[in-house]
């Protein structure tokens, strides 16, 4: 799946979102880059990641970013323009633009639930990554989406819409099995929630919330008064003071064995 112009924009903005700013930190501290390290970034997006890794490695370092959007690439490009450890490619996370063994990390964050060659995106992961090189991938779960509502058949049906937006929407649950199968070995899982208790503009539950109203509108057999009165409701527990919304993303990191 490739972001359009908005859809890019869209990602830009709520990838500076605190929630989001931490959780970079979040998988950083975790894969623990070093001075002169070469990593890649699979699916860079607007390449806010790549500029963190970038200030890791330092001058001495490389970082690669790729993503299939070239709307993606342009504003990645735009913001990384003039660091010199940094370079943007149009790429996909089944064919990275690297020698093999010739990584020290690979990360990947949201990308792989929407990649249908999964297997074969994770054994190339493995490829270029020098023997002890890691993989941090942060997906979600979208079954793990905890939200106020009094009607909650009616906000299953809205948030079905949201898990046909992804090929893997319950990916990490079998990412276990399916990083030994690529050949890595698990060096470390966890889970960092984001826990909103306003929707207000800004908050990365009033980006979700809102798009997920739209997607499930358009969705067959769901009815787009069904997505209006659900958004209504959480605007009046918003109003009221009354909004709660949690989801939760988990963090792997794999190792290649040495």
């Amino acid at each position: 799946m490739t972001f359009g112009a908005e859809a890019s924009q869209r990602v830009d903005r709520i990838y500076q979102n605190p929630d989001i700013v931490a959780q970079r930190q979040f998988t950083l501290d975790h894969l623990k880059l070093k001075k002169g390290d070469h990593v890649i970034d699979i699916g860079c997006g607007p390449g806010l990641l790549a500029m963190d890794m970038a200030e890791i490695v330092g001058p001495t370092g490389r970082v690669i970013g790729i993503d299939p959007s070239e709307d993606m690439c342009a504003i990645a490009a735009d913001r990384c323009k003039g660091v010199g450890s940094i370079t943007i490619k149009d790429g996909d996370a089944n064919t990275l633009p690297c020698e093999t063994s010739s990584l020290d990390a690979a990360i990947a964050t949201q990308v792989y639930e929407f990649v249908p060659e999964i297997d074969a995106a994770l054994t190339e992961a493995c490829r270029v990554l020098k023997p002890g090189g890691q993989l941090a991938i942060i997906d979600t779960d979208w079954d793990s989406v905890v939200m106020r509502t009094d009607d909650r058949d009616r906000m299953h049906k809205v948030l079905e819409g949201r898990r046909d937006h992804f090929v893997h929407p319950d990916l990490p649950g079998r990412l276990p099995s399916l990083l030994s199968k690529a050949g890595f070995d698990l060096a470390y899982s966890g889970g960092t929630p984001i826990v909103n208790t306003s929707m207000a503009q800004g908050t990365y539950s009033a980006e979700i919330i809102r798009s997920s109203a739209k997607q499930a509108a358009k969705r067959e057999g769901l009815s787009p008064e069904i997505a209006e009165a659900w958004l209504k409701e959480l605007e009046g527990f918003e109003a009221r003071g009354e909004f709660f919304f949690s989801i939760t993303r988990f963090l792997f990191i794999a190792q290649k064995p040495s």
